[in-house]
């Protein structure tokens, strides 16, 4: 056991529920004790229960919930390592779910020069993501700004030796446009049976803030649930620090009620995506949409356990293991 480790997290646990109680007026003893309580019975991380709102639930409703060790069981249960490796490299991904990606990408490892040169001549902006980056981090935009060839073959060395995936912008629908430069996205949350029944479990629009080019909640994005029959936004838009929003920051969009575009088409593609490799059960896939395609951004074959539980609806422990089972829910 690292002691170090653990006592940097107790400190982490202290001041989060300290911060809890100035907002709750509950004593931060009675919310440590809580949190210990939530930790030990029901697997809860110190965000679930704070940011995620998981204090405010009952133990019959924490009982039902997603937590971080819940979801680190199913994933060990259900996802075999052996096929993680689809989701953890980029090119990897790419490759495999290549009747999924609408666009032109290449990889630094394996392209030329000429081909790099080409890229972006023809597309004339290029997103660059490292082979195996998370939560956005590292990527970044490149523009032709008609720059020399010894000035791109610079630029190109450097590429090669970063080990990256150099892909076309995608030009989102106009629709899916809410004040931000990132792509914003779908997150789809599928479970796949050993026998390759696949159904979505919850969706949720990811819509970014600001000049970051990821949507994600780890840069000021907010989170909003998408009802699967309709495709309307279902609730309202939850960020990391907890918080609930109706009309998207930096825009007068009023959310609740939002229709996503080719919402029927994102759901087919999922579920043929999920069936095409089992052996990983349960996957968020990233989804963006155009005015011409839903594609694939990438897979996660760690589920968004925060996205599944404090997004919207809840109880997603109990209804992905019903569903992986076949067991009828009451």
């Amino acid at each position: 056991m690292n002691f170090r480790l653990c006592y940097n997290y107790f400190k982490r646990i202290y001041r989060a529920v300290t911060e809890l109680s100035k907002e709750t007026g509950y004593n931060r003893f009675y919310h440590l004790l809580d949190y210990l309580s939530a930790f030990c019975i029901h697997g809860a991380h110190i965000d679930q229960y704070t940011a995620g709102g998981f204090w405010k639930y009952s133990n019959p409703k924490r009982s039902k919930c997603l937590s971080h060790y819940r979801r680190l069981a199913l994933e060990k249960k259900y996802n075999d390592p052996t096929y993680i490796h689809y989701y953890g490299n980029k090119q990897e991904f790419n490759e495999f779910f290549k009747d999924f990606i609408h666009r032109d990408w290449l990889y630094s490892g394996d392209s030329s020069f000429e081909q790099f040169k080409d890229l972006l001549k023809k597309h004339h902006k290029l997103i660059i993501k490292p082979i195996e980056g998370e939560q956005g981090n590292g990527i970044r935009q490149m523009n032709d700004e008609g720059q020399s060839d010894s000035e791109l073959r610079e630029i190109y060395d450097a590429l090669v030796k970063e080990d990256v995936i150099i892909e076309e912008i995608i030009v989102q629908h106009p629709n899916m446009v809410f004040g931000n430069k990132s792509v914003n996205t779908i997150r789809v949350l599928t479970a796949c049976r050993p026998n390759g029944q696949a159904r979505v479990m919850k969706a949720f629009l990811r819509a970014g803030v600001g000049d970051t080019l990821v949507d994600n909640t780890a840069t000021g994005g907010y989170y909003y649930e998408v009802d699967l029959e309709t495709g309307i936004i279902s609730s309202g838009g939850t960020s990391k620090k907890g918080d609930l929003v109706f009309i998207h920051p930096q825009t007068d969009i009023v959310m609740l009620g939002f229709k996503v575009p080719k919402w029927d088409e994102v759901v087919k593609m999922c579920i043929a995506a999920a069936q095409k490799l089992p052996r990983i059960a349960l996957v968020g896939w990233d989804v963006a949409i155009s005015e011409d395609h839903v594609q694939l951004i990438e897979g996660n074959n760690s589920a968004d356990y925060i996205g599944y539980e404090f997004v919207g609806s809840s109880g997603y422990y109990e209804k992905i293991k019903a569903f992986m089972t076949g067991v009828s829910q009451k």
